[in-house]
Order: structure tokens, then C-alpha cells, then sequence
């Protein structure tokens, strides 16, 4: 069975807009999680990026996530810590 998709039938319902999570006035005391896409060397830019930024912030943590595969979120567990435990994130798409 072969099922067409049209694009032009209109968008989805939307949530409402929470904008955007306000930003820290300083990074210091924060804990950063780097996720990471697992292609070629994001991982390696998330670390050397974590470097960088370690040598005028005092972290008070990090969190390292390398996704299984380009095209789906982290594993449930690492939303999980991500959610409970960083006040910032950063990803990484390595290519």
C-alpha cells in the first residue's frame, strides 16, 4: 500500500509559545550538558569546546551525551539526567 503525504494540507495543531528559557546571566555554577550527534568528531568539539570554556567558568558539572544515531533524540535515561541535572546544553553535529 502506498500512502501520500500531501504538505500542502496545513501545519499541525501548535502548542502554545513558551519562547525562549531564559538565559543565565553567567555560566559559573552551572552544569553543562554537550550532546552530541555521533558523527565524525562532535564528541571531540563538545570536549575541546568544555576545555575552552573550564578555563573562566567554574562548572559546578557536566554532562557528556553521544546519541546512537543522527536522526533520533538521546536515549530516554540521558533526557532524563539532562532534564534533572543541567542548566544549560549545548549539541554538537559532527559530519
Amino acid at each position: 500500500m502506498i500512502v501520500g503525504l500531501d504538505p500542502t494540507s496545513g501545519s499541525l495543531d501548535k502548542l502554545p509559545d513558551k519562547g525562549a528559557a531564559p538565559r543565565p546571566k553567567t555560566l559559573d555554577g552551572t552544569v553543562i550538558a554537550f550532546i552530541a550527534n555521533g558523527l565524525g568528531r562532535g564528541a571531540d568539539l563538545m570536549d575541546a569546546l568544555y576545555a575552552e570554556l573550564s578555563r573562566d567558568t567554574t562548572f559546578a558539572g557536566s554532562i557528556k551525551v553521544v546519541k546512537n544515531s543522527v536522526s533520533i533524540p538521546p536515549e530516554p535515561q540521558d533526557w532524563e539526567r539532562i532534564l534533572a541535572e543541567a542548566t544549560v546544553a549545548v549539541t554538537g553535529f559532527g559530519g
